[in-house]
């Protein structure tokens, strides 16, 4: 909840203006706040108040001064940063440091959220003996996945059945499980690359609207973080799918059984080095209205 200090307000009127929900104005004395319940603590008129005035019951800790602006990457040196990351699935046999995932998930938890709603959980799992045991429940799943879609593909040759839709994008999936279920007889771990330690990204879903937005943004910063400490990451989407259809799974993960699981990405250090930025296909834009 917010309240403004009439001893500091100096009734200049910016944080009228810049209040998303339009719950400020100004009043005889000082900025009065019209409905609190409304408020969803995003700190824009405490951010913005040069007499920092407004206040609130939980976080007002968190509003730091803001750096220099030398300390802001130039946009070619930014563009020069997010092009460096690449997936990576070669790992060195070295555990990441606490404090480093720590910061990890700092960066997923100061990402914006949808009304600021701030549902994104997030589970960090380390250590080969507990990810072993994830990769078999996970590749178990795959695998009993893989044999439903075949059989559905089989029956459709045969018989002429209809296809379920959503099995039309993991038409070639199969054979990538079953690679993956073989080399992991083998001692290969190539689900999660026997990367040291796995980050989850989850929601609760009746406490966000835009839960898979958020988890989305939230990975993304957590996974730059991750670039600046040294680590590589992958996004692992099959773990995702494996957990929606396996209990067993989503319980050793000790997930909330009302939580959707929507990231999961493997961090570590890289084992092989990278000399060339990343490529990609020309942007498709669309511009509309005034250049």
């Amino acid at each position: 909840m917010v309240s403004i200090d009439r001893n500091l307000c100096n009734s200049c009127g910016i944080c009228v203006a810049i209040c998303p929900r339009r719950i400020l104005r100004l009043g005889e004395e000082s900025v009065e706040v019209i409905d609190q319940a409304l408020c969803m603590a995003c700190g824009h008129c405490k951010a913005v108040c040069p007499k920092d005035a407004p206040g609130f019951t939980v976080g007002n800790e968190d509003f730091e001064p803001l750096s220099p602006k030398e300390k802001i990457l130039s946009p070619s040196d930014f563009l020069h940063f997010i092009r460096r990351r690449r997936s990576i699935r070669q790992y060195q046999e070295k555990s990441v440091d606490k404090e480093k995932l720590a910061m990890i998930v700092q960066a997923g938890r100061y990402s914006p959220t949808g009304g600021n709603r701030q549902a994104c959980e997030f589970t960090v799992i380390s250590g080969r003996k507990t990810l072993d045991e994830v990769c078999t429940l996970s590749i178990r799943q795959l695998l009993s996945e893989a044999r439903v879609i075949r059989e559905a593909f089989d029956r459709h040759e045969r018989f002429k059945e209809p296809v379920p839709e959503e099995y039309f994008s993991k038409k070639v999936l199969p054979a990538v499980w079953e690679r993956i279920g073989r080399a992991w007889e083998d001692g290969q771990d190539q689900l999660l690359y026997h990367a040291p330690s796995l980050i989850l990204i989850h929601v609760n879903e009746g406490s966000a609207t835009t839960g898979i937005i958020d988890a989305g943004i939230a990975s993304m910063n957590m996974l730059h973080m991750a670039e600046t400490l040294g680590l590589g990451t992958c996004y692992i989407a099959f773990l995702v799918w494996a957990v929606q259809g396996s209990k067993a799974l989503g319980t050793f993960l000790q997930l909330p059984v009302c939580n959707r699981l929507h990231v999961a990405f493997a961090v570590g250090y890289p084992k092989v080095k990278y000399f060339r930025l990343v490529a990609r296909q020309p942007a498709k834009l669309t511009c509309l209205g005034e250049s």
